[in-house]
């Protein structure tokens, strides 16, 4: 087996593997480490990003809104969990229903992990949580978000807890409503006649899906070596590109036609207008970025014409 695997005796349990990051993850599990995998998700769950996984034997299936979260913890010895499963809030207008999601499930499944003896829970978090940053877009889940993390220090006596900040995650595969994705089917594929935007002045550092899965599993493999209790990790490039220069980097590698209308939209009241990732302590580890935003948009824009 390739050196590049982890102890194949392991049972990852990951949540929100039906999603974006989460679809991506089970196959970058699969792929570079040994380990089986335990999926939660709603018997009603879209599946289409994993649907030809199901059948591969180191992949074990839940319907969480059909059995007991507790008999999971019962039937499998799970040494890590993954927590990826997120409620934006986009659709949902009840703000228990994005409590519910995003603060009393992970508080369940730490309940259980300190109960079954779950060594290691990584969970997934948000620039936009920062301490630093105020956001009243998506308040919901950015407030149900910031109250998980005073529970994961709390828990975090009992269990290795990592708690993985995101930057701004891209890649395909991913949902049709957010900015990335429409600004990739409006300008790669459709080559819409114009667009209205900001003035694009706001810096993200925008890093890569497979860069994002490669730094789960690194982290993974160290919490799995070290000793500790509560660790975080910006995931990011480190480098901020402003929104201008990331979407007229789509129009040039698509060749596309399309009228960027640069200051036509007024920002966001609250805008943030830089977030950039301090990955010193992600590098410490051997984690960081393989590809640059211009790389990870061209694969990107590759893959989505081979499926248009």
């Amino acid at each position: 087996m390739s050196n590049v695997m982890v102890n194949e005796v392991k049972n990852i349990m990951l949540t929100g593997a039906t999603g974006f990051l989460g679809s991506h993850l089970l196959k970058g599990i699969l792929n570079k480490t040994g380990c089986n995998i335990i999926i939660l998700k709603r018997s009603f769950s879209n599946t289409d990003r994993i649907a030809e996984l199901f059948e591969v034997p180191r992949i074990k299936s839940y319907d969480i809104d059909k059995v007991s979260l507790e008999l999971v913890f019962e039937e499998n010895k799970i040494d890590t969990i993954i927590h990826c499963a997120t409620n934006y809030g986009r659709m949902e207008n009840s703000c228990y229903g994005v409590l519910e999601s995003n603060l009393m499930f992970p508080i369940k499944l730490l309940d259980l992990s300190v109960k079954y003896g779950v060594k290691i829970f990584i969970n997934t978090d948000s620039y936009f949580n920062k301490e630093n940053m105020s956001y009243s877009y998506l308040l919901n889940y950015a407030l149900s978000k910031k109250s998980l993390l005073l529970w994961l220090k709390y828990f975090s006596k009992n269990i290795k807890v990592v708690n993985m900040v995101l930057e701004h995650i891209y890649g395909e595969d991913d949902r049709e409503d957010k900015f990335v994705s429409q600004m990739l089917n409006k300008i790669a594929v459709k080559q819409v006649d114009s667009i209205d935007l900001t003035y694009g002045d706001q810096k993200r550092d925008f890093i890569y899906v497979d860069d994002v899965v490669d730094n789960y599993i690194k982290i993974f493999e160290f919490a799995g070596k070290h000793s500790f209790r509560y660790r975080t990790f910006d995931i990011g490039t480190g480098a901020a590109v402003s929104i201008k220069d990331f979407v007229k980097e789509i129009k040039e590698i698509s060749n596309s036609t399309t009228v960027l209308n640069f200051g036509a939209l007024p920002y966001r009241e609250d805008e943030i207008m830089c977030s950039c990732a301090d990955i010193v302590e992600l590098q410490d580890i051997g984690g960081g970025a393989k590809y640059t935003f211009k790389q990870g948009l061209r694969k990107t824009i590759e893959r989505l014409k081979q499926h248009v």
